[in-house]
């Protein structure tokens, strides 16, 4: 039997989006799959929306706490051995899913895969779309953010979950941890995401899927934090060196 993967929604204010992000993982051609929607205190109709889909979709609801955090629960109540994300906002390809378990099942020692990302606009910035139709933004892209992501559960023992002290960047940082302790990867070429770029992105937004300087500076702060572990990781594992003292020389 196909193991099942764990589908980890995490929503704040979300009901514009919501139901076609749903739509997109039950969509998937992969089963088995549950979907878990994590609320991080929504006050908007976002719950509403979850509960649409009945027993097709487990509801959580927590205080605002941010996204790491939101992700984290969702782990922690996910019953697959496998755990994917999607955020709100954003869609995956029918095959997603299907695909990436095809290289988990040609290399077992895989511990988590990534594909490529395509951006979109919405209808309401159609004019910074056809500005950025050159841009590299506009092209598919190496997808290191949670929504292309699929891991097996045991690699969150491995690597850790989400830093929940980081309301930019965690993502970053969780990639970067992963290659630290030797996780093993795969970047898939197919865009099997489709980032949405709207008036509401955190980190990104009608800049042609810029980051901004809030993102810069969490990014820079995660690498920095980065480096320095790899510098004292490497310090640790330098040799003791005991060269003998040197003797007083004697007179004859």
């Amino acid at each position: 039997m196909s193991p099942l993967i764990s589908c980890i929604v995490p929503v704040f204010n979300g009901e514009l989006y919501l139901a076609e992000a749903l739509e997109s993982i039950l969509n998937q051609t992969y089963r088995p799959l549950e979907v878990i929607v994590v609320d991080d205190g929504s006050t908007d109709g976002t719950a509403a929306v979850a509960a649409s889909y009945g027993d097709r979709v487990r509801y959580f609801r927590q205080e605002n706490s941010g996204a790491p955090t939101a992700r984290n629960f969702g782990v922690g109540v996910a019953r697959g051995a496998f755990a994917a994300f999607l955020d709100a906002d954003d869609l995956w390809h029918a095959e997603k899913l299907e695909r990436q378990m095809a290289r988990f099942e040609a290399r077992p020692e895989l511990d988590y895969c990534i594909t490529h990302l395509q951006n979109f606009w919405t209808p309401e910035f159609e004019g910074e779309r056809k500005r950025f139709k050159d841009h590299r933004f506009a092209e598919p892209l190496p997808g290191y953010v949670t929504a292309t992501l699929l891991a097996r559960g045991r690699t969150f023992e491995k690597v850790g979950g989400f830093n929940a002290a980081l309301r930019l960047g965690d993502t970053t940082d969780w990639f970067l941890r992963a290659s630290e302790c030797g996780a093993v990867m795969e970047l898939l070429p197919d865009v099997l995401m489709y980032r949405r770029i709207h008036g509401s992105n955190i980190s990104i937004g009608p800049q042609g899927g810029a980051m901004n300087s809030s993102m810069q500076n969490s990014v820079l702060q995660v690498m920095k934090a980065s480096l320095d572990r790899r510098r004292a990781q490497s310090r640790a594992e330098l040799p003791s060196l005991n060269f003998p003292r040197s003797q007083p020389h004697k007179k004859d």
